[in-house]
């Protein structure tokens, strides 16, 4: 066929579903293509785009759209906007689950409008995210992980503010908390790094993920990163955050403070982000920063055990309500610890039995750390052997997840019972297992320092840590 002979019936083109939905519409209110090209189209520019010839522009569809009196959604997939509003209604309804706390309920509504055709790309993304926080909040943090990676692989070839970040803050906060710290410093670190590629250095998003991730540098034991992290984010939040922001600045700022042994610049900053948060209506966070606020008041040279209980009373109930199984976790932990100090140690045991059950058997930080505190209660009530048992379980599982300088002290603290049960061989090995966890290894040349020095090696440096 030349070019100037004309297309037979079969090589025309076929009407496109947009095409054809524009004509119905047309044929059923008894317009003609000039009547719903007035004011901007063409006749012909129509009868082209109805014949699917021509493909049509946003603007020139929203303007067909309103000579039709119909949603251009629908003209452009096809979904009645009922479906569509029935959809986002129920969007709503989960989002609002997940924020008031009902997480099992909040899992079952996104994983039902996963695919709704009533929801548009953003909307149905917004439902897979919902579906992984949701599964985060009950303690299901390999699922949430699963769903979180596919996010995340598809938001990286095209990243934004929101189709990226927000991701990569739930992704890397979910590794964070299942002990996995370097991968949650990779994922984090490398939507840092896209993200100011992108000139999106000043948002509040880029702020939450330094926040996020400052936690796992913090978990891991890199101080020195950690504060300068730290210091960064805090003067960041000040010039361009908004409050809640800046109160997360503030709240992981005081973590790092209290890691470092700086307890008053640890309370300041919390009293600066309790603060922050107060101007919100964020009723989980507030509750969590309070529990990390009465945690503060257990340290220092004069605990106060009456104010940080007082503090827990009064959080227990939003706790419970709004908070994930994490957080109820960390606050009977939190809440055994103050029981200890005052001397309650049944309540205390029973708190932190409520602890380790919330979180299951899954490998946790805040189960070791659960652990950790029950082994001080057994050692209190005179169950020696129970509370060897439950030190060098917290020890191994803090290590094994990379916790090095939490293992580390664990490990010091078991090194400390053996010691004053005279046990001092498995003294000695625990202490070096609190050296190794920081990465102080035993010198290359210290056998044969030994066998000139009796007494010297790694025994005594470990016995002088």
């Amino acid at each position: 066929m030349t070019e100037d002979q004309p297309a037979t019936v079969d090589e025309a083109p076929l009407p496109t579903p947009v095409g054809q939905r524009i004509r119905s519409r047309r044929l059923e209110l008894g317009l003609s293509q000039a009547e719903i090209a007035e004011g901007m189209l063409s006749p012909s520019y129509v009868s082209l785009v109805e014949s699917g010839r021509r493909q049509p522009a946003a603007s020139a569809l929203a303007h067909i759209a309103e000579r039709l009196r119909i949603d251009v959604e629908y003209l452009r997939d096809g979904v009645d906007a009922s479906v569509r509003t029935k959809a986002r209604l129920a969007l709503g309804r989960a989002e609002m689950a997940l924020r008031e706390g009902r997480a099992d309920e909040a899992y079952e509504q996104f994983t039902q409008l996963v695919g709704d055709p009533g929801l548009n790309d953003e909307q149905s993304r917004a439902a897979r995210l919902g579906r992984a926080l949701a599964r985060e909040r009950t303690g299901d943090l390999e699922d949430a992980i699963a769903i979180l990676s596919e996010l995340a692989d598809e938001a990286r070839q095209t990243p934004a503010v929101q189709s990226w970040l927000d991701v990569a803050i739930a992704l890397t906060r979910c590794y964070d908390r299942a002990g996995d710290f370097d991968m949650a410093i990779q994922i984090g670190e490398e939507a840092r790094r896209a993200a100011f590629d992108l000139g999106l250095e000043s948002t509040d998003e880029y702020i939450r993920l330094g926040c996020t991730v400052l936690g796992a540098y913090s978990g891991r034991g890199d101080l020195v990163r950690s504060k300068a992290l730290a210091a960064e984010l805090v003067a960041a939040a000040d010039k361009i955050g908004t409050p809640q922001t800046r109160g997360a600045a503030y709240w992981n700022a005081s973590l790092i403070a209290e890691s470092r042994g700086e307890l008053a610049l640890a309370l300041n900053l919390v009293d600066r982000a309790l603060a922050m948060f107060g101007e919100g209506d964020d009723v989980r966070n507030l509750a969590r920063l309070r529990v990390a606020h009465a945690g503060l008041l257990l340290h220092g040279s004069e605990p106060q055990a009456e104010r940080s209980l007082e503090i827990l009373d009064g959080v227990e109930e939003n706790i419970k309500r709004y908070g994930s199984s994490t957080d109820i976790a960390n606050f009977y932990s939190r809440r055994a610890q103050t029981l200890l100090q005052l001397g309650r140690l049944d309540d205390a045991r029973e708190s932190v039995e409520a602890s380790l059950r919330e979180l299951g058997d899954q490998p946790r930080v805040g189960g070791a750390i659960a652990r950790l505190t029950l082994a001080r209660i057994l050692r209190a009530q005179g169950a020696v052997d129970e509370s060897i048992r439950e030190a060098a379980l917290a020890a191994s599982m803090l290590e094994s997840m990379g916790a090095s300088r939490v293992a580390a002290a664990a490990w010091r603290e078991l090194a400390d019972l053996y010691r004053d049960l005279g046990r001092v061989d498995d003294a000695m090995n625990a202490y070096d297992s609190a050296l190794r966890s920081v990465r102080v290894v035993p010198y290359a040349g210290a056998s044969l320092v030994e066998d000139e020095q009796p007494g010297s090696g790694v025994s005594e440096l470990a016995g002088k840590a």
